[in-house]
């Protein structure tokens, strides 16, 4: 599973080219605060420039704006700046309020230490496949992924899982971007996602045999939660040689499919009116 543990992203990043003040600056913004990885480390002006392909005076008059509305904290001895307390705090109070975790979590843990695999739950993010929830089987620590993680949209078992699930009209539009940000690759990556499409519509799974990550195998399904369809990707991966092609068709992936159904039909038993009451 490829990792990507920090963002470039295109000149226009948030698609809004043609528009002008609060919603350029705006866009422009947030696609500085997305660029920092997971661990959250120290970046110069000319590391965020560069990444967000943005220029450099930008950049320092909007690190500048973050920094002082506390998005950003700033290092006066590094010359640097690194996520500040208040996205944090967004993040807390958006992860509050989804049940999705905390209800996939349990089940996740017991599938990853019953399979010994990493497990994990996805969300797409632009070019990328978030890891918002990470389960590790015993054996699975030396696959470095943990939440947070960035995992490529066009060479992870999730990301193509996802792309195999979305109906016509929406993995179209997707294809299209696509398309225009991988032209180089597009002539492999075409063949590619219409094999997902096929896996998907046969199996409801995504199985990945020795062409994302040398010596890794990996697995995706869609969870479809009430009201937000084709918003989360459950992901497994391992080691090739624990992962055989045969034993990951007839084997996990009925296996991987029955967890996905678990985990829906707790999501769906707790968004029932009288579960809704209990918890209100």
């Amino acid at each position: 599973m490829p990792i990507q543990t920090s963002r470039s992203l295109e000149e226009d990043p948030a698609g809004v080219q043609g528009e002008s003040g609060p919603v350029r600056v705006l866009s422009r913004g947030l696609a500085i605060l997305r660029i920092f990885c997971p661990r959250n480390d120290w970046l110069s002006n000319h590391q965020i420039a560069s990444a967000a392909r943005l220029p450099r005076p930008t950049v320092s008059r909007l690190v500048a704006s973050l920094a002082q509305a506390g998005y950003l904290e700033y290092s006066r001895d590094r010359g640097q700046y690194r996520l500040g307390a208040a996205v944090l705090a967004l993040g807390y109070a958006a992860l509050s309020s989804i049940d999705v975790f905390e209800l996939a979590r349990p089940l996740m843990q017991e599938f990853a230490g019953r399979e010994d695999l990493l497990v994990v739950l996805s969300t797409r993010d632009a070019m990328s496949m978030v890891c918002n929830e990470v389960c590790h089987g015993a054996n699975m620590l030396t696959l470095r992924v943990g939440v947070g993680s960035r995992l490529s949209l066009c060479d992870s078992a999730v990301g193509r899982a996802l792309i195999g699930a979305l109906p016509a009209p929406q993995r179209e539009a997707l294809m299209s971007e696509i398309r225009s940000h991988e032209p180089g690759r597009w002539s492999a990556l075409g063949p590619a996602f219409a094999d997902a499409v096929e896996q998907m519509q046969r199996n409801q799974f995504y199985t990945s045999v020795g062409t994302l990550e040398q010596g890794v195998n990996g697995m995706g399904a869609m969870i479809d939660v009430p009201g937000v369809p084709n918003t989360y990707v459950l992901g497994v991966a391992a080691p090739a040689f624990r992962l055989e092609p045969a034993f990951m068709q007839t084997e996990l992936g009925p296996r991987l499919h029955a967890l996905k159904r678990a985990i829906e039909s707790r999501l769906a038993t707790s968004r029932t009116p009288e579960a809704r009451d209990a918890t209100s």
